[in-house]
């Protein structure tokens, strides 16, 4: 009998039913047994295990293409990029983190402080604590544009 492939984004809940997403969770495993898979013999059709496909939903570009404008001192359309991550993935902290990162390089230090705050607040909610696991990495954010933003 042969199983059908079952797609899964990165950002869904984990097929698993651990109730984290599936890059927090599974992914890592999934990804490490189809590469030892692909790099034995082929089975035959009938005892092949489900392959896992993660659906590329353009986060990761999206969220990189701001590390790239701020680098390039692009902020306005960093902002702009920023929005469109809360808009388009309110479900992920990237939209929060990068409009803090954009605000910092801009000098705007009471504008990140207040954006990573939130982000530490989201990361930190209860139904998402078992998803991310670098809550310290905001604090310590906050903490530093604070300081920045009462320094002259």
């Amino acid at each position: 009998m042969i199983k059908p492939m079952v797609t899964v984004g990165r950002n869904a809940p984990c097929p698993c039913g651990s109730g984290n997403k599936y890059k927090k969770c599974c992914l890592a495993k999934d990804e490490h047994e189809a590469a030892l898979r692909r790099a034995a013999a082929a089975p035959p059709l009938e005892a092949a295990e489900p392959t896992w496909v993660l659906e590329d939903d353009g986060l990761d570009d999206l969220s990189n293409s701001v590390v790239d404008l701020v680098r390039d001192r692009r902020y306005d359309e960093a902002l702009v990029v920023c929005r469109r991550l809360l808009d388009e993935f309110p479900d992920v902290v990237d939209g929060l983190e990068r409009s803090g990162m954009v605000y910092a390089a801009m000098g705007n230090h009471s504008v990140a402080a207040d954006f990573y705050r939130q982000a530490y607040a989201f990361v930190t909610h209860p139904s998402r604590r078992d998803d991310y696991d670098d809550a310290d990495y905001y604090r310590e954010k906050i903490e530093k544009e604070e300081r920045l933003a009462v320094t002259p």
